[in-house]
């Protein structure tokens, strides 16, 4: 009955009110597709804004870390003029905490007004506190200490010998095949090397080696905190190295290795003698200068800068050859690395 008596209503209801009812349902579809498509201009206007505004602070963060690398080359070469021996109470050893950026330049009198609120901090840590795979095959041939080395380190590590093997084969296969003419068909495996060994691919840092097998791959995050790949075998630096790394190059007693770095926080070790010295009676052991020196051509500067909520951070790897520094590479890397590491213990 009350369904009969709405269709008698709506029938009864003069045309010119309904299509009043109809024009206002229009007006209200139009405005709320207006809105829409508004709403849409502004969120695609917000995007490219933020898009600009970002792209505009990567560049300003790139040169300034640019800066950044230069004043650490200094530092480098500063400290060469002074010593040739490097410890961690030398100056580059010093981390940079987080700080205003227009603070150093209000300190040599330069203008900040149109310096955007940037922060930075960083550090430098020698490269050759870490063992350096490369040693393990110098000019394509493994090293059959330099891969006793490696398998002590990884017995320690938890991680397995087969896996030290695979790394030293691949080091070797590598190396020949770099020192190949280009194009030539020198891809054959070292002297050393297993003959499945068949990566002859550019290997340039750690993330490389990680295609030589799947156990290396697995193995790679446990073994990162103490070993390197440098562009040349390098003897790892008994002044800025972990105790872990100096038992594994000196085949020494974890308890002998954290004697030394304790006594070299009193006195730098100013050549191999000195190590020996410091281990006394208990354990002699024979320094090999390939694998183990007192001093470093190698370094990391990692350095962060944040500009408002946008962050950003890079890490050189510089070489230091006399009072000459060279960048060897930068690449971007996640911003907490930048934050100062943990003292070799």
């Amino acid at each position: 009955m009350s369904l009969q008596l709405r269709k008698i209503a709506v029938l009864s209801t003069p045309p010119a009110e309904r299509s009043r009812g109809a024009a206002l349902i229009t007006a209200l579809l139009i405005a709320a597709l207006a809105a829409v498509m508004v709403s849409g201009m502004f969120w695609r206007q917000w995007g490219a804004i933020s898009r600009e505004q970002t792209a505009k602070q990567a560049t300003q963060a790139r040169w300034i870390l640019r800066g950044t690398v230069d004043w650490a080359r200094l530092i480098l070469r500063e400290d060469a003029r002074n010593s040739s021996v490097d410890d961690l109470s030398e100056p580059w050893a010093v981390p940079l905490a987080e700080s205003r950026l227009s603070t150093f330049l209000a300190a040599r009198g330069q203008s900040v007004g149109s310096l955007p609120d940037a922060w930075l901090e960083g550090h430098i840590t020698d490269a050759q506190s870490r063992f350096n795979l490369a040693d393990l095959a110098p000019g394509g041939r493994v090293d059959p200490n330099a891969l006793a080395a490696l398998q002590r380190l990884c017995a320690t590590l938890g991680v397995s010998q087969d896996v030290a093997q695979t790394l030293a084969n691949g080091v070797a296969a590598a190396q020949v095949a770099s020192a190949a003419a280009p194009g030539s068909a020198a891809s054959q495996p070292a002297p050393g090397a297993n003959a499945g060994q068949t990566s002859t691919l550019p290997v340039q840092q750690l993330q490389d080696l990680a295609r030589l097998s799947p156990a290396v791959a697995q193995a790679l995050p446990a073994l990162l905190p103490d070993v390197t790949l440098l562009p040349t075998p390098t003897p790892v630096n008994a002044n800025t190295a972990g105790a872990t790394v100096l038992a594994a190059v000196l085949n020494i007693s974890a308890d002998a290795a954290a004697r030394l770095v304790q006594a070299r926080k009193q006195n730098y070790f100013r050549n191999t003698g000195d190590i020996t010295t410091a281990l006394g009676q208990q354990a002699q052991p024979v320094v090999n200068p390939a694998l183990v020196g007192v001093s470093s051509g190698f370094f990391d500067a990692t350095a962060r800068v944040r500009i408002d909520h946008f962050e950003y951070a890079e890490r050189a790897l510089i070489q230091r050859v006399g009072l000459i520094t060279l960048v060897l590479r930068m690449q971007r890397v996640p911003p907490w690395l930048a934050a100062a590491p943990a003292p070799a213990s």
